[in-house]
């Protein structure tokens, strides 16, 4: 496998000016021939004003010749979202950017040179590695991530040290062969706990993540324990199971290339 090409996916809800802003920023830091389109993924519950927005991204990108497409989703949550961004994508990867800049989308080209280097692994972004962070975390909920953390990396015997932050820039062929489950945002930890099964590298790049002030969530532990249940799913499933129906693994492996263990971790 070599590395092609990105498409971004840009998951859309209520976004205004930060969803142009986070189109510029991925077309001002990367080179346009790395970038293979933009997917902004939408659905009823996304706010008529952020159309204007999407426009404007819509405009830029077309000033650089980056194809940029609309996707209203047919399954449902943010986790459905993510899947028929998969299954869209043209790109030989993809990665989440969030249109609120709250995901580091300036790490991208750290990403891509990372990718280039090593194109059948994963390619994630971790606010617990040296020059990470939080800004406007929750004090209760950043305890609570490291502990997860730490639980994770136990669980899955495994040096990864952030399972769940959600952005990784992975092989589209991966994320399209993977039988994911959750319609939620715990699919940000199913892109990582089922590839780390399948036998799967992953290269981890520092990040910050910065959530906007109000955003403080009331209970924050009730809140995450849902991410208990693809935890603890997949951590013994078959791999039968983690792949979609017809998918070879033996076949998946080899197009991802010899970077990978041959084997799964069963």
């Amino acid at each position: 496998m070599i590395f092609k090409s990105v498409s971004i996916i840009l998951p859309t809800i209520r976004e205004t000016g930060t969803f142009v802003q986070a189109v510029r920023t991925v077309l001002d830091m990367n080179d346009p021939a790395d970038i293979a389109e933009f997917i902004t993924v939408v659905c009823e519950k996304t706010n008529p004003e952020s159309f204007e927005y999407i426009e404007a991204g819509k405009k830029l990108a077309e000033e650089v010749n980056v194809p940029f497409s609309v996707l209203h989703q047919t399954l449902p949550g943010f986790g459905g979202a993510m899947i028929d961004a998969f299954m869209a994508a043209k790109g030989s990867h993809c990665v989440l950017v969030t249109p609120d800049l709250n995901t580091a989308p300036e790490k991208l080209p750290e990403m891509i040179a990372v990718a280039k280097e090593y194109p059948g692994a994963i390619v994630s972004l971790s606010r617990w590695l040296k020059g990470g962070g939080f800004v406007n975390y929750d004090p209760v909920k950043k305890v609570w991530n490291w502990l997860s953390q730490k639980f994770l990396e136990v669980f899955y015997f495994s040096k990864l040290t952030d399972f769940t932050f959600g952005v990784h820039l992975a092989p589209t062929a991966l994320y399209r062969s993977i039988n994911f489950r959750e319609m939620k945002h715990p699919i940000n930890l199913e892109q990582v706990v089922v590839p780390l099964r399948l036998g799967v590298k992953f290269h981890e790049v520092a990040a910050v993540s910065r959530a906007e002030e109000e955003d403080v969530t009331v209970n924050p532990l009730l809140a995450n324990f849902v991410y208990l249940r693809p935890a603890f799913r997949w951590r013994f499933a078959r791999r039968k199971k983690m792949l979609r129906p017809g998918v070879d693994y033996a076949e998946l492996m080899e197009e991802l290339g010899g970077q990978n263990k041959r084997e799964a971790t069963l």
